[in-house]
């Protein structure tokens, strides 16, 4: 138990501890050899020992017992030694965290410049912080880079090896060193709804493709972001107020909706398929395709460009370009995608 709370400090830690360890234990000898042997008050035994530790050399006092000066050619080279360690150890952790800090930069600025396809989060304050959790919880496989002007902050919650750009996400530069122009989303996550507007506008003329969620704290901002060219809007005191609304109403709706969105394992989630020309789905009915049956999910919804076709009629036929969204786990919706897009058999 000792050996494994012990292990759990990082490495520059137990040399410290150590190190202390050693010079408490050494002066605590050398105290008390030399009230021993050189009948010394404390506070003198305390500098004798202090200036034989520091190998300064003696001057107003001195052993002056054989046993004494003994006990001191004991005490210099010991306290040579600790000394010579420390300096080395706090040299070396100095050296390596300096290095070890400059080749991970480097490693960093080369894997940002290789980015395409990637997601961009913009700010990291409370509801960008539950965005890379969740982000990080999802099995499936993606490249997320994350923009804020404080690294500490940063690294206070995601992990060493997470990709991050410290600067402004306001500014261009920052967003074109962060690749926007080939990221494919971008989420808009600062506390001021102008900030957000201002990323919005910048990303979009630099990527006309780039899918945009973006936060809003006031409801006069949503139509701003949207006409900023923010693909969708989220406004989390909304989204609180609906959900507390609902707890009351509707309370085991909401604790089941809970559930599924807090469990540590997805095994049920939501997500969408679309569909393309040569899908095998396009000109089948809903009840013909026969999606659980056949790919173990549920069907919601069918998002079409003049809307969304809310629990779909079972004569209703699938079309190129539907966007459908389904229920079922992971590995059931990532089947149906390749199945009806050709990508497995």
């Amino acid at each position: 138990m000792f050996r494994k709370k012990w292990l759990d400090i990082p490495t520059g830690y137990r040399r410290l501890l150590f190190l202390s360890l050693m010079v408490i234990l050494l002066v605590g000898i050398g105290v008390a050899g030399f009230m021993h042997y050189e009948s010394l008050t404390f506070f003198d035994s305390l500098w004798m020992t202090i200036i034989s530790v520091m190998t300064i050399g003696y001057g107003d006092m001195y052993p002056v017992t054989d046993e004494g000066r003994r006990f001191a050619l004991l005490i210099v080279p010991l306290g040579a030694g600790i000394v010579t360690y420390g300096l080395g150890t706090a040299a070396s952790y100095l050296i390596e965290k300096q290095l070890s800090q400059k080749v991970w930069d480097k490693q960093m600025d080369h894997e940002i410049d290789k980015l395409e396809d990637h997601i961009l989060v913009c700010g990291f304050g409370r509801v960008a912080r539950q965005v890379y959790r969740e982000l990080r919880d999802m099995e499936e496989e993606m490249k997320v880079l994350y923009i804020h002007d404080n690294e500490d902050e940063l690294l206070e919650v995601v992990d060493q090896g997470t990709l991050r750009l410290v600067g402004d996400p306001t500014d261009r530069d920052i967003l074109e060193k962060a690749r926007a122009d080939k990221a494919r989303g971008l989420i808009a996550a600062l506390d001021n709804d102008a900030d957000n507007v201002f990323i919005t506008l910048t990303a979009k003329g630099m990527n006309e493709d780039i899918e945009i969620a973006a936060r809003a704290e006031k409801e006069g901002s949503e139509e701003v972001l949207k006409r900023a060219g923010a693909t969708r809007v989220i406004n989390p005191s909304s989204i609180g107020g609906r959900e507390l609304a609902l707890s009351v109403v509707s309370p085991s709706g909401i604790d089941f909706i809970n559930d599924l969105m807090m469990a540590e394992k997805k095994e049920f989630v939501v997500g969408e398929v679309i569909l393309g020309d040569r899908c095998p789905l396009v000109g089948k009915s809903v009840e013909s395709s026969k999606l659980r049956r056949e790919y173990g999910v549920t069907l919601l919804a069918i998002n079409r460009e003049k809307g969304v076709l809310s629990n779909p009629d079972p004569d209703e036929p699938f079309k190129a370009g539907d966007k459908l969204i389904v229920a079922g786990n992971q590995d059931s919706i990532a089947s149906l995608d390749g199945k009806v897009n050709g990508t497995t058999e």
